[in-house]
């Protein structure tokens, strides 16, 4: 790890509860103790990223190879100067997305090469990996019922539809199996409260 601080981040498909979950985890850590604890959020947590964020989930028509690495601009910014900079002091950092959601969004729901994808994230990231993914894993029918309970419109990303969102699921529970200790998939389904027991169960071993 870096310094004695600790990453840990959410995934999964849009709808799939991760940002509330996120929140109410820092809301936890925040309240059992003195120790610093940053919430960030990909893209964005920064000026520029904020800016790179409304252009990929609100602009127009982008290509994917350019949208892969407009990602990724924004995750350099933002751990150049965000996240390993807090690390190095010992905080806890709790991401919502990583790389892997690059690695699923664009390129198992785009096609873009996956090799591409995560080589050009070791570099965004200074080859430094979360200490713990929980990825909340919910049937894409159920995650884009929630989207639309929400009255809100679909942003670009959401607006590709069921098939798209099922070959972003299969790529998350693909990276899972391939690396069981680095990503927990814990049911989406579940109550609020029961989700958070599983990530608070998952947590044990990186945060106490």
């Amino acid at each position: 790890m870096s310094g004695d601080g600790v990453l840990v981040a959410f995934e999964g498909i849009d709808g799939c509860g991760k940002s509330t979950q996120g929140a109410a985890l820092v809301e936890r850590l925040r309240a059992s103790g003195p120790r610093e604890v940053l919430a960030v959020r990909e893209p964005g947590g920064t000026a520029f990223g904020e800016r790179v964020r409304e252009m990929l989930l609100h602009g127009g028509a982008i290509d994917p190879l350019t949208e892969t690495l407009l990602y990724m601009a924004s995750r350099a910014e933002l751990y150049a100067g965000c996240v390993l900079p807090a690390l190095a002091r010992g905080a806890i950092v709790v991401l919502d997305r990583t790389h892997w959601s690059t690695a699923a969004y664009q390129g198992g729901g785009l096609g873009v090469d996956e090799a591409l994808i995560l080589a050009t994230a070791r570099a965004a990231t200074r080859d430094r990996e979360p200490d713990r993914i929980l990825l909340l894993d919910v049937p894409v029918e159920a995650a884009l019922g929630r989207l639309g309970a929400t009255g809100a419109g679909p942003d670009r990303i959401e607006a590709r539809g069921a098939a798209y969102f099922e070959r972003v699921r299969a790529a998350y529970l693909r990276y899972a199996r391939a690396a069981p200790g680095r990503f927990a998939v814990l049911d989406g389904t579940a109550s609020e409260a029961e989700v958070a027991r599983a990530v608070d169960e998952a947590l044990r071993v990186v945060v106490g």
